[in-house]
């Protein structure tokens, strides 16, 4: 997994390339973790170029983004999701949860 973050503003633009998996959830939360206790509160997580996402890849945006809606007052918005990825969203019912945009600089332009 390969992570790579532009900044706009107050969001974090959080690139990710790669398979969001078992392997590499971890690097993800940690990566994001670091930047939440830098008392920052806004993300986009770009996922055009992930391949693939397992169970453990699911549970670091959910944990993450309940965590930043709640004790952060901020959000993690998911973006540009390849059809199979939007898919697994999908089947798991956290395309109703989540908040997912087409592309990151409409998720960008969200948060203002």
């Amino acid at each position: 997994m390969n992570i790579t973050e532009n900044v706009q503003g107050n969001v974090h633009q959080v690139y990710l390339e790669g398979r969001f998996d078992a392997d590499t959830a971890d690097k993800v939360e940690e990566f994001i973790r670091k930047k939440i206790k830098k008392k920052i509160s806004h993300f986009v997580l770009d996922m055009e170029n992930v391949s693939f996402i397992a169970s453990a890849g699911l549970r670091v945006v959910i944990v993450l983004a309940k965590e930043l809606r709640g004790e952060h007052k901020g959000d993690l918005y998911v973006a540009a999701l390849q059809p199979s990825v939007y898919r697994v969203f999908e089947i798991s019912g956290l395309n109703n949860v989540l908040s997912i945009f087409d592309d990151t600089e409409t998720a960008t332009q969200s948060f203002n």
